[in-house]
């Protein structure tokens, strides 16, 4: 039976419905990111749909205008960011406000795809199909403004769904995280392009754009470098009631201790705690930090921890790591400096008085923010090993934080993180892989632990190994291969994003003359 009438009538229905096209991309994108494993379509989800999730979406632009356009993207970004981001409303502690929160950001971040496909409406106006090549530009460009400034959160990057499939990422070590994402829409649109016009030839590019990144992942991908540093990961399971009630202290060491002294057996040379897995100011409560340098001391082995520490001068605490060795009473710390907006301090309250008078505790119950202090100094901690440094928790998901790091000196990177929160949903499994795209960017191995999992290891090209389960004890122990140079992406940044975001601007003078 013929395919192309039922091609064309499926193209026609979409340029019709434009409503259920967008909606229909929106899923398509979701589809593209990881699942709970116990979600009973988890067979359902791979990186693969983001290759096409965006061909509906395309179909609603012919003849609409940037209004148009900016509406359909609109119900896109909100519903793929919605059926991604539906844990941040499971958030344990939270009140109704959390859950229309949750909407109001899904909301939100849908503004950054409506604006990239209002703009390509607008232009598709202008120059018809030939618009469509600068699709790749704007969707990167609006990806980086979304990774900008106190509010940004650039954790549904569209390449950060193909880090499943490391050997499709590896020119990330280039371009970052956001060449991957040019590379997806590409791909979008040679589709779209091969069912509007009917051009089989275009079924050539699309192919190349495939052989490309495998053909690069045969040399990128070379034997593990001859230096390692071994590491214990603990996940200790500790649920928040314990660590916080009562006896909260004596709970937490309890299961740190035992699942160290585990896997201590295994000879590492660095034992990594989890994001606050000490409910304690490390540095001014000394029955906390005696207990914690006895164990280090007992082991022979040092010891990263998250903790919390304290700004005197500002009198607000900080979300921090601290770094305990055998034989000396310093202790070197990291406090966090990208800080969750709305989870551990309100964005913008040091320009706008007015948000430091708002009990947000009144509206959001117990995920009122913390109003820690941002941390300001970037910290290499010098183990003998592999100098290394810290990501706490949220900062993962920011490219450029994470390759200054690299930058200043760090040779493995230690992810600490509470995915807790997020209950048995498909938050800490998309956390997890966006650590992956940080390793293949800086050719640099990641260490993750976490309070409840996924604790895992990632190797300098985004494979992935002994992930652990949620909500079970564990302690993984691993070599991990220490960096030997810097990759292009690591010393020049986000340039890629940034040249799509000048051609994207340069792109849009003939709009503003058309208007002016």
């Amino acid at each position: 039976m013929p395919i192309q009438p039922h091609l064309n009538h499926l193209i026609a229905a979409l340029h019709r419905r434009r409503w259920p096209a967008a909606v229909a991309s929106g899923a398509l994108l979701a589809l593209a990111f990881p699942s709970h494993p116990d979600h009973p379509l988890a067979w359902l989800f791979a990186p693969l749909w983001g290759h096409l999730a965006l061909v509906p979406l395309l179909c609603t632009l012919k003849g609409r205008s940037f209004k148009g356009g900016f509406a359909n993207g609109w119900v896109a970004g909100a519903v793929w960011n919605l059926l991604c981001l539906y844990w941040v409303a499971h958030t344990q502690g939270g009140g109704p406000a959390v859950v229309a929160g949750t909407a109001l950001m899904a909301a939100y971040l849908g503004l950054f795809p409506g604006l990239c496909s209002g703009l390509l409406a607008a232009l598709g106006a202008r120059w018809g199909h030939r618009a469509l090549w600068l699709a790749p530009a704007l969707w990167t460009g609006q990806e980086y403004m979304l990774s900008l400034g106190e509010l940004g959160f650039p954790w549904l990057l569209l390449g950060h769904g193909q880090a499943a499939w490391p050997r499709l990422i590896q020119h990330a070590s280039w371009t970052g995280v956001f060449g991957v994402s040019f590379w997806v829409v590409g791909l979008n649109v040679l589709i779209y392009l091969a069912l509007a016009t009917q051009r089989p030839r275009l079924l050539a590019p699309i192919a190349l754009c495939y052989a490309l990144p495998l053909l690069h992942a045969q040399f990128a991908i070379a034997a593990q470098p001859a230096q390692h540093i071994r590491v214990g990961l603990i996940q200790p399971n500790i649920t928040l009631e314990q660590k916080w009630g009562p006896r909260g202290l004596e709970n937490s060491f309890a299961a740190l201790e035992h699942l160290s002294r585990q896997a201590a057996a295994d000879e590492p040379a660095l034992l990594v705690w989890p994001e606050t897995a000490l409910p304690c100011n490390l540095a001014r409560r000394a029955d906390c930090r005696d207990r914690a340098f006895a164990l280090v001391e007992e082991l022979g082995t040092p010891l990263l921890t998250g903790a919390s520490d304290y700004n005197l001068a500002l009198n607000e605490p900080y979300n921090a790591a601290f770094f305990l060795t055998p034989g000396t009473v310093a202790m070197p710390a990291y406090a966090k400096m990208h800080l969750v907006p709305f989870g551990e301090r309100t964005p913008y309250r040091d320009d706008i008085p007015l948000l430091r008078d708002i009990d947000w505790t009144q509206l959001t119950g117990d995920l009122g923010p913390a109003e820690f202090a941002r941390g300001t100094r970037r910290t290499i901690f010098d183990h003998p090993d592999a100098p290394f440094a810290v990501l706490i928790c949220f900062e993962s998901i920011f490219p450029d934080l994470v390759r200054r790091h690299v930058g200043a000196g760090a040779r493995i990177l230690v992810n600490i993180t509470n995915d807790s929160w997020f209950g048995r949903s498909a938050g800490p499994y998309q956390h997890a892989l966006i650590n992956a795209m940080r390793a293949v960017e800086n050719r640099t191995a990641v260490a993750r632990a976490a309070t409840s999992g996924v604790t895992l290891f990632i190797d300098p090209y985004g494979r992935q190994r002994q992930a652990t389960e949620l909500f079970v004890p564990a302690a993984a122990v691993s070599d991990v291969a220490v960096a030997r140079e810097t990759t292009f992406y690591t010393r020049y940044g986000d340039l890629f994003a940034q040249g799509c975001l000048a051609l994207s601007l340069a792109a849009l003078i003939p709009l503003y003359r058309q208007v002016s």
